[in-house]
């Protein structure tokens, strides 16, 4: 079991979240995170024909010994509940308490575009996932019988993989609170995390009798300390999710407006980006971790010009912290 927060240092509640790129120059990347002494990288998942997270972190664990690894996040829809235990307790094998398996549901019509799957209810299809993989992972037996899964399986190698799921409304994080073991948010704002999803993981756990699981907040950073450029490169990085439906609807509930929303304004960018120098990101991060009750962070970078070089220097940071 991982240590408390109140006894674990910046560089353990930072990682890094990594996005996907040609197999080879990510797992490369993986391997120059931990000789850079980070402690937790989060692959994210990418668009069809990025590479498959599973796969390319069994490629990564034969190249590393002590970092961490956790998908931020597998679609559900690719793969039947009893293949993700499979392959998660597969990578569990060749590498020990180092895997954190993050799952969510994705866009409903990518499900069924591209792989046939009807997610006419996504929570209640998420929460059903939950029930035939947790056991797998935990047990090595399943016996189910539900509205979308029929299952009889027993696995070998169980143990406790920790599990997390993809969180941005309300109903996502009761249910990561309720059953999983922490939410992954992307791209929320930060009052968003405290205001809103926070107490709705609270009222999970709560629901469930249960201690509240972790948050590991998304932090897009930037190193620049100005001002102008961070507003524009921000801009740029964050216009896309501006146009998807559920991320909207979660800028919306976090007190944007939608014009705010359209311009993807200076107060829409800042309050997502964090920027400036090295100590300048550094103190915001402490101020995140020890004021407030976001569990960890995962870091992802806006490159300004180099993103391979400030790649390098964002693992070197956080390495450091």
């Amino acid at each position: 079991m991982e240590k408390q927060d109140a006894t674990r240092s910046l560089r353990e509640r930072v990682g890094i979240n990594v996005l996907p790129t040609d197999q080879v120059s990510l797992v490369a990347h993986l391997v120059e995170l931990e000789e850079a002494g980070v402690e937790h990288a989060w692959l994210s998942f990418g668009p069809l024909g990025a590479p498959d997270l599973l796969t390319t972190l069994a490629a990564a664990v034969a190249r590393t010994s002590q970092l961490k690894l956790g998908t931020y996040v597998v679609q559900v829809s690719s793969r039947h509940p009893v293949l993700m235990a499979q392959q998660a307790l597969s990578l569990n094998s060749l590498a020990p308490g180092r895997l954190r398996l993050g799952i969510g549901t994705g866009s409903p019509a990518h499900a069924t575009h591209l792989y046939g799957v009807t997610m006419d209810a996504p929570l209640t299809y998420l929460r059903e996932y939950i029930q035939v993989l947790r056991p797998l992972l935990e047990r090595g037996e399943v016996h189910h019988q539900g509205r979308y899964f029929s299952v009889d399986a027993t696995l070998p190698g169980a143990t406790h993989v920790p599990l997390y799921i993809s969180a941005l409304g309300v109903g996502a994080f009761r249910l990561a609170g309720e059953v999983t073991d922490g939410a992954l948010p992307y791209m929320a704002p930060i009052s968003y995390l405290l205001n809103t999803a926070l107490p709705a993981l609270n009222a999970g756990a709560q629901k469930a009798g249960r201690s509240r699981p972790p948050v590991v907040a998304h932090v897009p950073v930037a190193f620049t300390e100005d001002r102008a450029t961070a507003l524009r490169v921000g801009r740029q990085t964050f216009r896309f999710m501006t146009t998807l439906p559920h991320y909207r609807n979660m800028f919306f509930a976090a007190g944007f407006t939608e014009q705010e929303v359209d311009a993807v304004s200076d107060r829409f960018v800042e309050s997502l980006l964090v920027f400036g120098d090295e100590g300048k990101i550094r103190d915001r991060l402490q101020e995140l971790l020890t004021t407030t009750e976001i569990d960890a962070l995962a870091l992802g970078l806006v490159p300004i010009s180099d993103a391979t070089q400030e790649g390098l220097h964002l693992a070197r940071f956080v390495g450091r912290l």
